[in-house]
């Protein structure tokens, strides 16, 4: 936009000097210099008329110059920051699918390999499987072949042993005969009445062969319940005497076991095992208090309560009438020492 400025200013304007002035001749004639010195004011008035119309023009062209930049430099951002949106995505997809990938083959390599291994191991136990029932056929034939074998010798056996039996107690078998035959000859005859006799005295002998065993399992039966009775109080009075009826500070006692071996070979070895809940005691300690603890044969009531709790956990744990277990325990009775257990 054009404009006009106007100025006035008063400007002094100091001046000094010499003049030298002749004049003609006259009656002395000659020349006289003039020094002069002063100030003058002088009123100075500026006009000045600015056109800004050019550079108007220029800064409007340079402003939409500058819009238009500014517009070019706002959507190259905004594709820019858009490109690299869609290039991050696209890479990081990529990355995520590639490693997805990667671990999809690597788990079916995987899969594929243990289906290999299962395959070959499954083969190889149905080999097994095979050689095992192959097994067990000719150890089966091989059993029959040998139990037939020996079932032979064993008749033979039995029959030689029969045999000799039958020699050696030839008398008894030959009366035992005669015996048979007579009781055949009794009960084929007239004197088939005679068998009422015997049958009545039979059974007045088996009547009181059966009371005689109803009298023992009913004796036997007062004695276990005894027994449990005697054990059922002495649980209770042992229970009456460990409990308080308060809360106390108290001991708690806890039973240890301690165990000494040796034989020729390895050297005396001792053990002490506790119970889990008490804290753990120095086992060496426990080893030094047992050696020094002085131990007696005990009295005959601690003996007598031992020896019937043994026979009780002995009974309880064979049951059957079985040979086996009549012979086990016969065997733990007879391994049982009571005397060779020392008391504190």
């Amino acid at each position: 936009m054009s404009y006009s400025r106007r100025y006035h200013e008063r400007i002094a304007v100091r001046y000094s000097g010499s003049k030298t002035v002749s004049y003609p001749a006259s009656q002395h004639g000659g020349s006289h210099t003039v020094y002069y010195d002063g100030t003058t004011y002088e009123d100075i008035n500026v006009n000045i008329n600015v056109d800004t119309n050019p550079f108007d023009k220029s800064v409007a062209g340079c402003n939409a110059s500058v819009s238009a930049l500014t517009g070019a430099v706002v959507a190259t951002e905004a594709a820019q920051i858009a490109s690299i949106d869609a290039n991050s995505k696209k890479v990081a997809g990529t990355i995520v699918n590639g490693f997805f990938d990667y671990i999809r083959s690597e788990i079916s390599q995987q899969v594929m390999e243990l289906s290999q291994n299962i395959d070959a191991h499954l083969l190889h136990l149905r080999e097994l499987a095979k050689n095992c029932i192959a097994k067990q056929k000719q150890m089966e034939i091989d059993y029959n072949r040998i139990s037939n074998r020996y079932l032979k010798i064993f008749d033979d056996l039995n029959k030689e042993l029969e045999n000799r039996i039958f020699a050696l107690d030839k008398p008894a078998f030959v009366f035992k005969r005669n015996i048979d035959s007579h009781s055949d000859r009794t009960s084929d005859n007239d004197l088939v009445s005679t068998v009422a006799v015997f049958g009545r005295e039979g059974g007045e002998l088996q009547a009181k062969i059966s009371a005689s065993v109803a009298k023992k399992r009913a004796l036997n039966a007062i004695n276990k319940a005894n027994i449990f009775l005697w054990k059922q109080k002495k649980l209770q009075s042992t229970i009456n005497q460990s409990m308080l009826n308060k809360s106390v500070d108290a001991t708690r006692f806890s039973p240890v076991c301690f165990v000494e071996t040796s034989d020729d070979k390895n050297p005396t070895v001792r053990n002490v095992y506790q119970a889990g809940f008490l804290p753990k005691i120095n086992q060496n300690e426990l080893v030094e208090k047992f050696k020094s603890q002085p131990w007696s044969n005990g009295t005959k009531e601690q003996k007598d309560n031992i020896q019937r709790y043994f026979n009780s956990e002995v009974s309880n744990a064979y049951t059957s009438a079985n040979k086996h277990d009549e012979r086990v325990k016969e065997t733990l009775v007879k391994i049982f020492n009571i005397n060779s257990i020392k008391f504190v």
